[in-house]
């Protein structure tokens, strides 16, 4: 992963791995049957990983308010914090993993499962927030945690010409969009 995010796939190197890692070139073969499948297996690693700590502030968030207002606060903040400057280097694996997935089936699979794990969690999440009649109910959840999630990995588009677009009026635009999710009437 860290030689990836240094130098790309490119970068990769067996033998500079075993070396990292304090084992013989045959140890790394033993675990990996190839050079490709080791590179396979940290990209889905890094795309795995950069998805884990995103889902827990929402789910706290519907747990610990009491009102929509509470909610759609923690949410802003939320959005804000992931939205940040300093995650850009997250979204930017997301999507040179994404990228890679367009030639690797086995990088696509796996990334598909990585995503169908992470709307479940959202959705259930969106699901809770719902009973408590703070979205509506007029879109899947799984369908809104798919757009929510295409507008976080969306911030890369913008974040590529900064020079064209200011940062923080996107971020207000991509905030107010997904907070009319939960202010929206129900049809």
């Amino acid at each position: 992963m860290a030689a990836i995010a240094l130098g790309g796939e490119s970068s990769v190197r067996v033998s500079s791995i075993s070396a990292a890692v304090g084992v013989r070139e045959p140890s790394v073969y033993h675990f990996f049957k190839n050079r490709e499948a080791l590179v396979e297996a940290a990209q889905i690693e890094r795309y795995r990983t950069s998805y884990t700590e995103m889902i827990i502030p929402f789910e706290l968030a519907v747990q610990i308010s009491d009102s929509l207002e509470e909610f759609a606060r923690a949410t802003r903040k939320i959005l804000l914090m992931i939205f940040a400057s300093e995650r850009h280097q997250m979204r930017a694996i997301r999507l040179n993993v994404l990228g890679a997935a367009q030639t690797s089936s086995t990088i696509m699979e796996a990334v598909n499962r990585t995503n169908s794990l992470v709307i479940a969690h959202l959705a259930e999440v969106l699901g809770a927030a719902r009973t408590k009649g703070w979205i509506t109910n007029q879109f899947d959840d799984k369908a809104i945690g798919y757009w929510i999630m295409g507008q976080i990995n969306g911030r890369i588009m913008a974040e590529m010409n900064p020079a064209d677009v200011d940062l923080d009026e996107w971020n207000k635009v991509a905030i107010e969009a997904i907070l009319a999710i939960f202010t929206l009437p129900a049809r």
